[in-house]
């Protein structure tokens, strides 16, 4: 058989596990549902913290398209769903993360931080929407040639851009967070040192995910990492679902909650502000 009637017969190279497949929709389902609960009922509403409800549907949704595809392989629709789902919804992950870290640049003042509040939010989420743009066109890129009958090469290399995009974004990202933090971690008070610890937990996991699926479209989709089922578990599923379920524990809308504070000068008495 060769390798164009192989794609055509299982793209997967095996037949997703249904009751992973069922198991992550039941936890990015419950994970969502908090999400929403938790930005509507907090007392101070961070309408931008429904990021993390727009990545957790998509990642829902290529879940389904998982469980679909257990029943049948050979189904191009829910094989699509799932690879430009799942590809792009760590983008809304990050894009909480680098909003975050502006938001506490904005309380504690821009003393140790390369950029201002706005510039460091504006910068990564303009390189998050670059970086979803790509993966959207390689995504569709890759649906048309799959419609043709081909192997959808140049939309794996499209989306690979757009994931190796966002993980140096996230890695620089990470980077100016430790160095910030790291200057002003006595200017933060209790509640708001977890939010740090949350987020740059978060930003590790989403980078984790990237290491593998940057290795995972570099050898292709007949790669050994592609068609061992047991790498997208463990390397994209898990690592994903840690970074919301960590929003949840501590979502910025109770840890940002609160009196706004005027900005202070670093290493400035926060006695006053300790919760």
């Amino acid at each position: 058989m060769s390798s164009q009637e192989t794609f055509n017969y299982n793209p997967y190279g095996y037949i997703p596990s249904r009751s992973a497949a069922a198991a992550f929709i039941g936890l990015y389902g419950l994970s969502t549902t908090l999400h929403i609960v938790q930005t509507l009922l907090y007392k101070r509403r961070v309408w931008w913290t429904l990021v993390f409800t727009a990545g957790g549907i998509m990642e829902i949704l290529g879940w389904v398209g998982r469980l679909q595809s257990s029943f049948d392989v050979t189904s191009p629709t829910p094989y699509l769903m799932q690879i430009i789902t799942l590809i792009i919804a760590p983008a809304w992950f990050s894009a909480g993360c680098y909003a975050v870290t502006g938001a506490l640049i904005h309380r504690i003042g821009q003393q140790g931080s390369h950029l201002s509040a706005r510039a460091y939010t504006a910068l990564f989420v303009v390189c998050d929407c670059i970086s979803i743009a790509l993966q959207g066109v390689g995504g569709a890129t890759a649906g048309k040639e799959a419609d043709r009958g081909e192997s959808p090469e140049k939309g794996r290399a499209i989306m690979l851009a757009g994931i190796v995009f966002q993980l140096a974004s996230m890695c620089l990202f990470l980077l100016l967070s430790v160095q910030f933090y790291k200057k002003r971690w006595n200017d933060l008070n209790r509640q708001r040192r977890k939010l740090v610890w949350a987020t740059m937990f978060a930003s590790l996991c989403i980078i984790v995910r990237g290491i593998f699926r940057t290795a995972e479209l570099g050898e292709g989709w007949k790669g050994f990492l592609f068609v061992h089922e047991i790498f997208t578990i463990d390397l994209d599923g898990f690592p994903i679902i840690l970074c919301m379920l960590a929003f949840n524990v501590v979502h910025p809308g109770a840890t940002l909650d609160g009196e706004e504070v005027s900005p202070r000068k670093p290493g400035e008495n926060m006695k006053s502000s300790i919760v």
